[in-house]
């Protein structure tokens, strides 16, 4: 018998397409507030405010009784990843430019693929495809051709901005792998503030204990402007864009919503160029276009299997889950 052919999710694209656009403008606005706080402070502001526009929704679920105590502890593993992931991305723009932090952090696609291939049996058969080895190594060019540039400054920290990037895109990527591997079934709406919770608790303590002396307190009463950069961001990047990105995880799953962020590669550097004037050198785009070509195929690659995810059949449209 012939496979279910797929249709067209609309609702999974668009919500992949919010995550990309979102994440996307991130970078410069996180640029843009360097000189007022710290990436400490960055992420002791950002992560709470965002948790508390999702608190209502959730107390809501949870007076329902649509949030079992077991997702609670499902929700400890991607909380745990995405501390990590949340905790680099704030300090990038203190050693990237953010059209630079757009082009590398993509290649977070390469963990999320590989994460998805190693915990997922119904993506295996991508191993298979020479199209998928070919893009692995093109990301790889990419991202070295990118920091051509970095090297040759007699620095000698010069590529630990780039490094910087490069591990922060790998949590990102395995970021959606843990997501649906721990919290399948799930709604977006109650995974996503129950993981926010915990990554604010975390963040919190990182800023009591690695700057105790902050004053965010006086930017906020001083500072107005910025702040409000500050909170729009919370709320652009973090309530709607990992929403939206969980919405695509759910609908189209972890190798598709992972892989498709590349085109945010393109969209970084028009929001850098517009509100910060940022100009990426000739090399580091030839790098960028490397890079995003490895994706591609990767991306290609990627239609040649049928991941139960992608069938509507498999969501689950309310979780069951036994405490």
């Amino acid at each position: 018998m012939n496979p279910k052919p797929k249709k067209f999710d609309l609702i999974g694209s668009l919500a992949l397409a919010g995550s990309i656009l979102c994440w996307s403008l991130i970078p410069a606005m996180l640029k843009y507030l360097e000189p007022y706080i710290t990436g400490w402070e960055s992420n002791a502001v950002r992560y709470p405010f965002a948790s508390m526009l999702w608190a209502g929704p959730l107390y809501y679920f949870w007076r329902k009784g649509r949030v079992p105590r077991s997702v609670w502890k499902w929700a400890l593993l991607p909380a745990g990843v995405n501390v990590f992931a949340q905790g680099l991305w704030a300090w990038l723009p203190y050693f990237n430019d953010a059209s630079v932090i757009g082009f590398l952090a993509r290649t977070s696609v390469v963990f999320a693929i590989t994460g998805g291939l190693i915990l997922f049996p119904d993506e295996r058969p991508i191993m298979k495809s020479p199209m998928f080895w070919i893009g692995v190594v093109l990301c790889a060019g990419g991202f070295l051709i990118m920091n051509a540039v970095r090297a040759s400054l007699s620095s000698g920290d010069s590529l630990f901005g780039p490094l910087l990037v490069l591990i922060c895109g790998m949590f990102y990527g395995l970021y959606g792998v843990s997501v649906r591997y721990s919290m399948h079934g799930v709604r977006p709406w109650i995974a996503f503030p129950i993981i926010s919770i915990y990554t604010s608790i975390v963040l919190l303590g990182f800023l009591f204990v690695f700057e105790p002396d902050s004053h965010i307190m006086e930017v906020a009463i001083t500072d107005t402007g910025p702040f409000l950069v500050l909170l729009l961001s919370a709320f652009i990047g973090i309530a709607s864009a990992h929403t939206f990105f969980y919405i695509s995880l759910e609908r189209l799953g972890s190798a598709i919503s992972g892989g498709m962020q590349l085109m945010g590669a393109f969209i970084t550097p028009l929001w850098a160029y517009l509100f910060l004037g940022e100009k990426l050198t000739w090399l580091q785009w030839q790098g960028g276009i490397v890079l995003l070509l490895g994706g591609a195929l990767l991306l290609s690659a990627q239609t040649k299997i049928h991941p139960k995810s992608m069938d509507e059949d498999e969501v689950t449209i309310e979780p069951r889950i036994p405490d």
